[in-house]
């Protein structure tokens, strides 16, 4: 059931989603009403497995986010990328997220295990 018109005012109402909170805002005075929103991928508890592959050690760029998503200092990362294929992080779904990003970023070319839906 969506409200139509705020309850105190009369005012009219939107839908938002804040974080974890969504729900219906009045937009002339302070009456909402709110429910707690937990996206799907917080709730994902499945470990997944990044890999790069063919990647260019001699590329600074790839070098450093190769080093932040695996968590390695900037030459460990350099040996990484050197591989054709190689591992840089393991972890959960609202992090791994994270790291495709920065990998993705700099042109580097991701394998995710299992199959990432988000």
């Amino acid at each position: 059931m969506q409200p139509s018109k705020c309850e105190v005012c009369g005012g009219e109402v939107e839908f938002r989603q804040e974080g974890s909170t969504q729900g219906y805002f009045c937009k002339c005075c302070d009456w909402a009403l709110v429910t707690t929103y937990i996206p799907q991928i917080q709730l994902d508890e499945t470990t997944y497995e990044v890999f790069v592959t063919g990647g260019d050690y001699r590329n600074e760029q790839q070098v450093k986010a190769v080093s932040t998503a695996s968590g390695l200092n900037f030459l460990a990362a350099r040996k990484l990328l050197q591989l054709e294929r190689s591992m840089v992080f393991q972890g959960e779904a609202s992090k791994v997220k994270e790291v495709r990003e920065t990998l993705a970023n700099v042109g580097l070319h991701l394998e995710i295990n299992p199959e990432f839906p988000y």
